[in-house]
């Protein structure tokens, strides 16, 4: 194959600034799937094709970066995830599931290094989460006043001691609000216990006791890993900073990534939020974009709040819920549907799915809401009668590998429903626009190696190559930027990262191993190790 050149409003051959060479270039382009060098032209792609056609294209003044036969890709798109922003705090040390012992074992090493007034914080597992003790006044007892604050590694669902709970100005008078509910005693005071709205309310108030200087830090740190990681573009579920807040940070960090962050609208007793309006032009900065809505409709199965049309196998009497009433979550999608914001709603059961998929079509048609692309975060029970719905009316799915490493809880929750559990092959085969993204452990190719054995449902898994376009040309479409981003030719941005290993070929053991080399952002070298020679 031949380079393939772009020439934009010039008399002569383009110059590139940059090309890379003795290269594997997955383009990500199906008429031309893989390339042999590349070359960039300011923060554009201006050709792609083979190695002795793109080497010559190079001027006295191009840069030359031999790959050394390694394998180049789009940079990867993290479609979902979350950056941890909070005042600094001492960790517990805790296992993977620790139990209720182990919490106390941990606070009793924490409590005593911890300064006087200053927050520990920690992580559970859903043994600790099901232990009715784990309470507010449980903390206490082994706190000495300083607060506690314990948070389900799912996000949804938050312990808090006395001081916690202080800490963001939270009483015995505090109402539940919209989407969420604070656990109370028979004496009607509060337990500490936070599950859905109530959690992400109290997240944000102690993110925005956050200093600035401490939030940029936190921004340039995820940032720094992202690069090595070979992601180029992330997409911010802004449930700690509210969206101003986040984009105030990261002005102030300015990072290599780009950066597009949905809003997640919440409600305090009745008093709207700055995120529960939709972010206006200009947008904040050249890589920097606030363009969507996030709502949470309900759980996940780890704690049963996923809402289900019939119940759990383990516990009949649960079925999870809806966190809002009908026609309140109808409203929401309707601003998806009246304005430029996107909607993007997480809906884990199958009747959480099904509301949604009901309210797109009785609030607009599927013409105008496949070109709005709404999204789907998570969708785990899109069984294929929702998904054929799904389907017409453009619906994006994004999928996160990581929730798939629980195979046995799934199973002793859902039973025989297993089998309709977190698609994606069929997804792809049925052409429904497929992401993927994170929600967890950062790197691409650990969440690759997920997707590609599906330890839940592995019917579902992906191949190498649809869990790397997933991760990138997918990603790109659910944020309207596959003009733009997640391929490699000539007009494409050129955000690519080269790799240290063949993510195509190597065994999959070694699949979380790879790491990015190089990484560029609009023709930009923001990540190098050293490795190659220029």
């Amino acid at each position: 194959m031949a380079a393939v050149a772009l020439v934009a409003g010039c008399a002569g051959p383009v110059v590139p600034d940059l090309v890379i060479t003795n290269a594997r270039v997955f383009t990500n382009d199906t008429a031309r799937p893989w390339a042999e060098a590349i070359a960039i032209k300011g923060e554009r792609v201006i050709a792609v094709g083979e190695r002795a056609a793109v080497r010559a294209s190079a001027g006295p003044s191009t840069r030359v970066i031999d790959a050394g036969g390694r394998v180049v890709v789009p940079g990867f798109n993290d479609a979902h995830v979350h950056v941890s922003v909070g005042p600094d705090s001492t960790p517990l040390t805790l296992g993977d599931d620790p139990s209720l012992a182990d919490v106390a074992t941990a606070l009793a090493a924490a409590i005593p290094q911890a300064p006087p007034t200053g927050l520990v914080r920690g992580t559970l597992g859903i043994t600790a989460w099901e232990d009715t003790r784990l309470t507010r006044a449980w903390l206490d007892e082994r706190a000495a006043g300083r607060p506690v604050w314990l948070s389900m590694w799912t996000g949804h669902g938050d312990v808090l001691n006395s001081a916690a709970l202080a800490l963001i100005g939270l009483d015995d008078t505090v109402q539940d609000p919209r989407g969420g509910h604070y656990g109370r005693d028979a004496e009607n005071r509060l337990t500490g216990r936070l599950e859905e709205y109530a959690g992400y309310i109290s997240g944000r108030r102690l993110a925005e006791r956050t200093p600035q200087h401490v939030a940029v830090r936190r921004y340039r740190a995820f940032a720094d890993k992202a690069v090595r990681y070979g992601l180029t573009s992330v997409q911010l579920m802004s449930d700690g900073l509210p969206a101003a807040a986040a984009v105030r940070a990261l002005l102030a960090a300015d990072t290599p990534l780009r950066w597009r962050i949905f809003r997640l609208p919440q409600s305090e007793a009745g008093v709207e939020t700055t995120d529960s309006r939709p972010h206006l032009p200009p947008q904040p900065g050249p890589r920097i974009d606030v363009r969507g809505a996030k709502w949470i409709l309900d759980g996940t199965p780890i704690e049963r709040l996923a809402a289900l049309k019939a119940p759990y196998d383990d516990v009949p009497a649960a079925r999870g819920r809806l966190n809002f009433a009908a026609g309140l979550f109808e409203g929401m999608v309707r601003e998806g549907y009246g304005t430029e914001s996107q909607l993007a709603v997480h809906a884990v059961g199958d009747a959480a799915i099904g509301t949604y998929l009901s309210t797109l079509e009785r609030v607009g048609t599927p013409g105008v809401w496949q070109r709005k692309r709404p999204r789907l975060e998570h969708g785990d029970l899109l069984t294929p009668a929702l998904a054929a719905r799904a389907r017409a009316l453009g619906v994006v799915v994004v999928q996160n590998p990581s929730h798939f490493l629980f195979p046995e809880v799934y199973a002793a929750r859902l039973g025989s429903r297993m089998t309709a559990f977190q698609p994606m092959a069929s997804l792809v085969a049925a052409g429904i626009p497929l992401a993927l993204g994170s929600d967890g452990p950062l790197s691409p190719f650990m969440n690759i190696a997920w997707a590609t054995a599906h330890p839940s449902h592995p019917a579902e898994a992906l191949t190498r190559e649809q869990a790397v376009r997933a991760y990138t040309r997918g990603s790109a479409f659910a944020e309207f930027m596959e003009r733009d981003k997640g391929w490699l030719g000539a007009g494409a941005l050129a955000d690519l990262a080269v790799l240290s290993d063949d993510l195509f070929a190597v065994p999959a053991e070694r699949l979380p191993a790879i790491t990015s080399l190089l990484t560029l952002v609009g023709g930009t070298i923001v990540y190098d190790a050293g490795v190659l020679r220029h």
